[in-house]
């Protein structure tokens, strides 16, 4: 073999050392941006998962609140009766109906409080428009500014939303 084809084969050598040097690298950076793109899918795979989570969970809370609130037409509707037969109570002259009025009076109270039904206060208390309707008003001087002076139609809450606003008549001086 000849110098010249010594260098030759020196060069090819160096030169085929360099491009499996190069393949090499070529393979670890391949390799490199195959682990970035499965860490990027991870990470992807985690928020969806967490975002699927906080569906689930407010999916769950609506579906409570629209189970508390579902009965809200059906007591609309029983306040209505349940009104009457407090009216029914403020008859005094038939003693045997009194009684029965009242035996009903007190189931229906027992199911509406059970149910979460609350009357919303008005005697001595300012008005509160979140709760109250102002019908008419009236410069009183036995009452404050703003106070109710007469309820003339009861309101209510369910488990603390207002259902019904009450009716009343407010001083304003």
């Amino acid at each position: 073999m000849t110098e010249e084809e010594k260098t030759k084969s020196e060069a090819e050598e160096i030169e085929q050392n360099n491009k499996e040097e190069e393949q090499e690298k070529s393979v670890e950076e391949l390799l490199e941006e195959k682990e970035q793109e499965i860490q990027q899918y991870k990470d992807k795979l985690q928020r969806i998962h967490a975002d699927f989570e906080n569906f689930k969970k407010r999916s769950i809370k609506e579906k409570q609140e629209f189970v508390k609130f579902a009965n809200e037409g059906l007591i609309l509707k029983v306040l209505e009766a349940y009104e009457d037969l407090e009216r029914a109570l403020e008859v005094k002259e038939d003693k045997n109906l009194r009684e029965g009025v009242e035996l009903i009076y007190k189931k229906l109270t027992k199911i509406l409080e059970d149910e979460g039904v609350e009357p919303i206060e008005t005697k001595n208390q300012k008005f509160d428009p979140y709760k109250h309707e102002a019908l008419m008003t009236e410069d009183n001087d036995d009452y404050e500014n703003n106070e109710i002076i007469q309820d003339l139609q009861k309101g209510y809450t369910l488990n603390s939303k207002v259902i019904r606003y009450s009716k009343v008549k407010v001083c304003k001086k």
